[in-house]
């Protein structure tokens, strides 16, 4: 090898290493607290939502494609984290028909009655978190959480969650559980990552509330056709 290579590999390796703690990349993570009503306990931490949204230059991010099932008259998952532009696909699993709407301003849509083994979808491209209904099967509710940022995850039955390759840098941690109002805290992440982001939600004001049909009307036959 030249001379002159030997020095422009060296000089190549020294400006990485100079420049590699700007793309140091950690796991941030931490776990949630849910207050309850008394004699309430947790049962649906799974439902948690946490995303980080970067102070300064806003995170590169592509749209995607996930589904969300409906089978035993229930949505599985019952809450999906997704980016804004991405799609998502009702997957009918029963052996019976089902209407997937939602009315939620930004994502209203309505996929009309489709039967078992279809699949139909639609795109989100507004942020923000967005309930998702059966015209047929009144207690099916869902949510999908439309986040802009590439850094988001849901917590564990066990009320942890971990967010891996999160640049160091200054973020905006949200928590969002649609039984509580949503908590946002500033949060500086190091090279290393952060193992303490841990989390209070506060439940005890929830109260369910029966929803209506696409037409904004109330389900009859306790919205159970078939």
């Amino acid at each position: 090898m030249r001379v002159c290579d030997r020095w422009r590999l060296a000089a190549f390796a020294a400006a990485f290493a100079a420049a590699a703690p700007l793309f140091a990349q950690g796991v941030v993570s931490g776990r949630v607290t849910m207050q309850e009503k008394p004699g309430e306990v947790t049962k649906d931490f799974d439902g948690t939502v946490v995303y980080l949204v970067p102070k300064g230059a806003p995170a590169r991010f592509g749209a995607t494609k996930s589904q969300m099932a409906m089978s035993g008259r229930q949505f599985s998952p019952r809450v999906r984290v997704v980016t804004t532009g991405s799609t998502v696909e009702y997957a009918n699993q029963d052996p019976f028909s089902h209407n997937i709407f939602s009315t939620a301003p930004g994502a209203a849509f309505d996929l009309g009655t489709y039967g078992s083994g279809v699949a139909r979808s639609t795109q989100f491209k507004k942020a923000g978190a967005f309930p998702v209904y059966c015209n047929i099967h009144a207690q099916m509710s869902a949510f999908v959480v439309v986040v802009s940022t590439p850094y988001f995850t849901q917590a564990g039955a066990d009320a942890r969650w971990k967010i891996a390759g999160v640049p160091a840098g200054k973020y905006e941690m949200h928590v969002w559980h649609e039984r509580a109002p949503e908590v946002t805290q500033d949060i500086d992440v190091p090279g290393g990552g952060l193992s303490s982001a841990d989390v209070t939600l506060d439940a005890r004001g929830f109260k369910q509330v029966a929803h209506k049909n696409k037409l904004g009307k109330d389900y009859t036959a306790n919205g159970v056709r078939y």
